[in-house]
């Protein structure tokens, strides 16, 4: 359901003649047109233009052509003004498709905004990222930086998980911070990213800081994300499953799997030999530490409270709260770890 670029889009002639429009439409992926004349686009054909001019006019189909039915007040983007947006800035043109053109009028590509990417987008959800810890994992590097701003590849660690936020439609980011706070925030001050900050008086585990979020006007279902870790989902599908769902708590996880170096024997309760199974793999579902919370939730946690995630589950579950769990597809990158760390340096 991601924004995504088309470039196997359909032109056709302004002259094009209603059988051949027709099975143009038949053949598209997209179910759109694209009209042009010597390259360059003049308007734009769906089966939905057709139908209006025909009951508008009621001609005689046979001498219809793409130019008499076209819509020519499209919505259109310049390449070089496309390459300075962000996805969130493509969404206020309000159109599933939206063609990307160079000077002379002429269709470089095509992007598609789905349209309930569009109605999830509007929600405007917001991404609390738990960037407060000492991040103990990491040293001797977070002894020096705080594990935010520690670089992985060409960004920090926390704008490589903002940005993975922002390409979903979701820019609105609200830091829990602690641990060498001033750093994090002096880091952020010139860059354009939507931010406003927690700054705990205490460390109060991983969902401590929850609690200020009623000081924060949540009225619809939000985002919690550690620090540590990158998944290369689309967190739109997560929160169309969570509402879809009517879950209070989304749990993200990600497939994992252990291959076994020996040989494992199986017995029963009176250690009776039963087989051994040779090397096996196993596979199973791991807690990414990212999570979609409805509002309601917040105040399960005492303000100030130091608590951990696992605890807040507890109190959710006694609370017949709905949980759910999202099974992602995508393998979980732990770069909260020097272990794992080190082997992308």
């Amino acid at each position: 359901m991601k924004i995504k670029e088309i470039n196997d889009f359909t032109l056709i002639s302004k002259d094009a003649t209603m059988d051949h429009i027709i099975e143009n439409l038949n053949k598209s992926t997209y179910k759109i047109l694209f009209v042009s004349e010597n390259n360059k686009i003049l308007g734009t054909l769906t089966d939905g233009d057709i139908r209006r001019y025909i009951y508008d006019k009621k001609n005689n189909l046979s001498k219809l052509k793409a130019k008499d039915m076209m819509n020519s007040k499209f919505k259109y983007i310049y390449e070089d003004e496309y390459e300075k947006l962000s996805y969130n800035d493509l969404l206020k043109y309000n159109v599933e498709y939206l063609p990307v053109l160079n000077k002379n009028m002429e269709i470089i590509k095509v992007i598609r905004i789905p349209i309930n990417f569009q109605e999830i987008s509007k929600l405007k959800t917001k991404v609390l990222i738990m960037a407060g810890g000492k991040g103990t994992r990491l040293y001797p590097l977070t002894k020096v930086v705080p594990k935010p701003l520690v670089p992985f590849r060409d960004k920090t660690i926390i704008e490589q998980i903002m940005e993975q936020f922002i390409n979903s439609g979701f820019d609105e980011f609200i830091l829990s911070v602690n641990y060498k706070k001033e750093l994090i925030k002096n880091y952020f001050m010139d860059l354009k990213y939507d931010i406003k900050y927690i700054e705990e008086k205490d460390f109060l585990g991983t969902a401590g800081s929850i609690s200020y979020l009623r000081f924060y006007d949540i009225t619809k279902p939000f985002f919690v994300a550690n620090c540590d870790v990158l998944l290369n989902i689309d967190f739109s599908e997560v929160l169309e499953y969570h509402l879809k769902e009517n879950a209070d708590i989304t749990i993200v996880s990600s497939k994992e799997n252990i291959d076994v170096a020996y040989g494992v024997i199986r017995f029963d309760e009176k250690n009776n030999f039963l087989q051994i199974d040779e090397k096996p793999n196993y596979e199973f579902f791991v807690n990414t530490g990212i999570y979609v919370l409805n509002p309601e939730i917040i105040e399960l946690i005492e303000l100030e409270e130091k608590i951990d995630m696992p605890e807040l589950l507890k109190r959710a579950r006694a609370a017949n709260k709905t949980i759910k769990v999202y099974q992602s597809k995508s393998k979980m990158t732990d770069i909260g770890q020097w272990e794992y760390y080190k082997k992308f340096l």
